[in-house]
């Protein structure tokens, strides 16, 4: 090993340390002093509990696409659709790497004016100190690769997002091959592909059909869907499939890609199948697309453009570096805060405890809001039913009058 490739594995350390460091470090004191001091709301107040949410998280996903781009020199290139803010949408993507989630957000922040992004997940993620807890708070849906328990899981988060659809659309982007794409993985999927006489992928994995298929119906039943985007994500310098590809150990390493491509079709109403049998067959016919637009991106390195101009890098916007400095400045003010006042400490040790408590002893916080929201729901409809038979009678005593 020469002196230059040992600098280069260290330089490569300390840039993934930083990264990391401002990236989780960004999520835990994110969640301690913004998230944190609004759980009462969700009490007394839960419309604008669900409001600063929200925006706290699309401050902390605008942050670390900033982050990316202007200090670790990530590009990313879009093409295709952008993303109507309009839309209450299912996203479905592939999953080559471990951490396609963490890449896909740029995507969304370039794409979209606005957006309410819920990612499905694994139940595993919630129990993270910090970042789960952030995304338990934040409405990502977790399910725990058990259908019985996860169809009741997604029916119950459709409805709570059913029932307060005024507050604004919603995105849920969903990974329906269930595991990124590995050795092991490649090796079930094709297994899978010769039992049910499929054709062998080489980029993608067969998808799973059941829980997009339940997603999308469920929205389509409860008119909440206004479109389906077909995402596909792709790095020119990562090779996924030979072992699992961007974990956090190797973006700690300084494994971060120096270029991500993501190709977005829009797929509005109209186009979507209503049957639980066309939908099946429609996603396993964009996995069949996906597989080939992957093959040509391997040989030309680019997705398909609309335009010239979505050939090259997207460029960061004027309030991308105030953003990355607004954010770091909060994490100064917090670090400082934390170390120096005994009431901080205390409050941090508290909500850690209370929610290692919620999320790993009893069904979680976020079982604990949807509760809370149906039975208000219910008092308040049970009201609305005894005043319209109380009006209901009043009129009936008039009649009797005259």
């Amino acid at each position: 090993m020469t002196v230059i490739s040992i600098l280069k594995k260290i330089h490569g350390y300390i840039r993934g340390l930083v990264y990391c460091t401002l990236w989780y470090g960004s999520i835990c004191l994110g969640f301690f002093f913004l998230y944190a001091p609004a759980l009462p709301l969700m009490l007394f107040w839960p419309a604008l509990f669900r409001k600063i949410i929200d925006i706290i998280q699309a401050c902390w996903e605008a942050f670390n696409t900033s982050l990316l781009q202007l200090i670790f020199g990530v590009e990313f290139v879009f093409t295709g659709d952008n993303i109507n803010h309009l839309d209450n949408a299912v996203m479905v993507m592939n999953h080559p790497t471990r951490t396609d989630w963490n890449f896909f957000w740029p995507a969304l922040f370039h794409t979209s004016s606005s957006h309410n992004n819920k990612i499905v997940l694994k139940e595993s993620i919630r129990k993270i100190p910090g970042a789960g807890w952030a995304m338990t708070l934040s409405r990502f849906v977790f399910l725990q690769r058990d259908w019985n328990q996860d169809k009741t899981t997604m029916d119950n988060m459709m409805d709570y997002f059913a029932t307060t659809k005024d507050e604004g659309p919603k995105q849920i982007l969903l990974f329906p091959e269930g595991t990124n794409l590995t050795q092991e993985s490649r090796a079930k999927s094709k297994q899978f592909a010769e039992k049910n006489n499929l054709k062998e992928y080489k980029h993608v994995l067969h998808p799973r059909t059941a829980g997009f298929v339940h997603i999308v119906h469920g929205l389509l039943e409860r008119e909440m869907l206004s479109a389906v985007y077909d995402c596909t994500i792709a790095y020119p310098d990562v090779t996924p499939h030979r072992e699992p590809s961007l974990t956090i150990t190797d973006i700690m390493r300084g494994q971060i890609p120096r270029r991500v491509n993501i190709h977005i079709v829009r797929h509005p109403l109209p186009q979507v199948p209503t049957t639980f049998v066309g939908l099946e067959k429609w996603i396993q016919e964009l996995w069949q697309q996906k597989e080939a637009q992957l093959q040509k991106f391997s040989e030309t390195q680019e997705f398909m453009p609309l335009t010239l101009e979505q050939r090259l890098p997207r460029t960061s916007t004027t309030l991308q570096p105030l953003c990355v400095m607004a954010w770091l400045t909060f994490m100064y003010w917090s670090l400082t805060t934390l170390f120096t006042s005994l009431y901080a400490a205390l409050w941090f040790i508290t909500i850690s405890a209370i929610f290692y408590y919620t999320e790993n002893y009893t069904p979680g916080i976020q079982k604990l809001e949807l509760d809370l929201h149906f039975k208000r729901l219910k008092k308040n409809s049970k009201g609305n039913a005894e005043q319209h038979e109380e009006d209901s009678q009043d009129d009936f005593e008039h009649l009797k009058e005259d």
